[in-house]
This record gives C-alpha cells, sequence and structure tokens, in this order.
C-alpha cells in the first residue's frame, strides 16, 4: 500500500476550480514514475514539485507524455458531447474539470514547464506552440466551465493544439 500525504495547494496552483480546498491528499508512490493507468487528479506531479516533493516530473519528457493525454482527452471529449447532447449539462462539470486540466497541462509540459495556474497568462506569452487567442478562450472556459459553449471552445483548443503538437514534433524529431 502507498502512503498517502495531505500536501497544501503551492500558490502556483491555486485556482478555485481545480482546488477549493486549500490542501489535497495524494499516495506518493504512485507519483515516483510514469503510468498511463494513473486515474485523473488534478495536477499530481506539480503537487508534489511544488511541495519540494520527489517525484517524477514529465514535463521534462513532456512531448512524449502530450501525446497520452490528448488520448485521455478524446476519451472525456465524446463523454461530454453525449451528455451535453442529451441535455444532462448538471453531470458534465467533472469532465470538463478534467479537460481544461488536462488542456493546460499538455500546454504547460510540451514547453517542458510544470502547469502553473496562478499566473498561466504570463506564462503562456512566452510559448509558441499554442493556439490562436488561447489566453482569451481559456479564460471564457475558466469561468464558465459546464456551458456547452466552453465545453466547445475547449474543443476546438485541443484540436487546435493538437495540430500545434503535431508541427512541435515533426520540428524536434528527437523529443
Amino acid at each position: 500500500m502507498t502512503q498517502s500525504i495531505s500536501l497544501k495547494v503551492p500558490e502556483e496552483l491555486d485556482h478555485p476550480l481545480f482546488f477549493p480546498e486549500k490542501e489535497s491528499i495524494l499516495e506518493i508512490g504512485r507519483y515516483a514514475g510514469w503510468s498511463e493507468s494513473i486515474p485523473f487528479e488534478a495536477f499530481p506531479y506539480e503537487l508534489l514539485y511544488y511541495n519540494h516533493v520527489e517525484g517524477y516530473a514529465p514535463w521534462t519528457m513532456g512531448a512524449m507524455h502530450v501525446k497520452e493525454l490528448l488520448e485521455i482527452w478524446k476519451g472525456i471529449d465524446s463523454e461530454c458531447g453525449l451528455l451535453f447532447s442529451e441535455r444532462k449539462v448538471g453531470q458534465t462539470f467533472g469532465l470538463m474539470q478534467q479537460g481544461v486540466g488536462l488542456f493546460l497541462t499538455a500546454v504547460f509540459w510540451m514547453h517542458g514547464k510544470p502547469v502553473v495556474l496562478n499566473d498561466y497568462r504570463v506564462q503562456i506569452k512566452s510559448f509558441n506552440n499554442i493556439p490562436v487567442n488561447m489566453d482569451e478562450r481559456l479564460s471564457f472556459i475558466l469561468a464558465r466551465p459546464a456551458f456547452f459553449h466552453s465545453y466547445r471552445q475547449l474543443s476546438e483548443l485541443f484540436r487546435e493544439f493538437e495540430k500545434q503538437y503535431v508541427k512541435f514534433m515533426i520540428k524536434n524529431k528527437n523529443c
């Protein structure tokens, strides 16, 4: 059995959508390495990193992991699409939360950095492989995560980001 620890949500990750409580409990053994089978938890590797707890730093090989994150999104995307089409909007919040978290994770990791939520707008200004108007679109989504229009924007952001990712991988074949 792996040890669970309570971690303070660091300033870098302080965002009410992902951490309404100021603490998070993680099983630290699960994050010593990378595993595709780890279920979604909001930024576990970053939580450990910013709390100075030893763990795997996936952003150091981020481009390699982005493909897996994009695959996870495809499952969330189809589930969200189905719920919205069935007008079950109330059931989309958790999925949208996961989707936004995955999107931010993919963007930051592809640029070799751990996710920073509290000033992501400043951070992404230095990124060159991001969708057009990502800042404004992401702000809209974060303000209304369970709205259908937010879902459509997030889907579009992922679609555009995936194209940027493919270009990035072609340019940087040694990643």
